[in-house]
């Protein structure tokens, strides 16, 4: 299987823009948040490479944080658009960041704990 990268130009009034490279024909390409495929990235050759670009419509526009991902319909991620929206994003993000914050904690005490053979 051919290696592909997705390097993202810009997302603007909901569309995405990329440049893909790699070699041959450039594989399908779907934008997916969860389960959900919100639509496909049509491809154009470019210098370079390939220019995807895909419309991501209104689901990632709910309140919350969502992340939307360029992706094979194998499900091979190459990028992902992270949107946050709504008035309670500061607190989400804030509420995210303390969960993780935590884990890390979690994950470092187990570390210690193994490298050190308690």
């Amino acid at each position: 299987m051919t290696a592909w990268t997705l390097n993202r130009i810009t997302v603007a009034s909901g569309v995405y823009r990329g440049l893909l490279t790699g070699e041959g024909e450039p594989p399908a390409l779907e934008m997916a948040m969860g389960d959900e495929v919100l639509g496909n990235l049509t491809a154009s050759a470019a210098e370079g490479g390939w220019q995807v670009e895909g419309e991501m419509g209104p689901a990632p526009l709910t309140d919350g944080t969502w992340t939307v991902a360029i992706r094979t319909p194998e499900g091979d991620m190459l990028d992902s658009v992270t949107i946050v929206t709504g008035l309670g994003a500061p607190e989400d993000m804030r509420a995210e960041l303390d969960a993780l914050r935590a884990e890390v904690g979690i994950l470092k005490t187990a570390f210690r704990r193994h490298v050190n053979g308690d």
